[in-house]
């Protein structure tokens, strides 16, 4: 008797384990937005990752004035993706990731 409420002890725990994850994978089926967004979005992340490395070769050249134009660049491609976001994924998403309703990071939530 104790062994078989042993392994039904078991079996429970492990389908409460086993359950969270199948759902886990049950929402990535149908992601917002579309495939194009989607793909669009992460090259623009491609580029933005670009543009920052690009900046950092020309402060480490010493090149002050490439780097403050690349830094320009960064800070519109991060605007282009913030804005790329919200239309996929809506508003909440960029409150939820610590952004305000200006684009500006929220520093106050991570404290919280």
């Amino acid at each position: 008797m104790k062994k078989t409420t042993s392994i039904i002890s078991m079996s429970l725990l492990a389908a409460s384990l086993i359950v969270p994850s199948v759902r886990a994978y049950a929402d990535d089926d149908n992601p917002p937005g579309n495939h194009r967004q989607r793909e669009a979005l992460r090259h623009d992340q491609r580029e933005l990752q670009e543009l920052k490395d690009r900046r950092h070769d020309e402060l480490r050249e010493g090149d002050k004035r490439d780097a403050r134009e690349y830094q320009d660049k960064i800070r519109d491609k991060r605007n282009e993706i913030r804005n790329d976001r919200r239309e996929i994924y809506g508003n909440d998403h960029d409150r939820r990731y610590g952004w305000d309703r200006n684009g500006r990071h929220d520093r106050d939530r991570d404290h919280d």
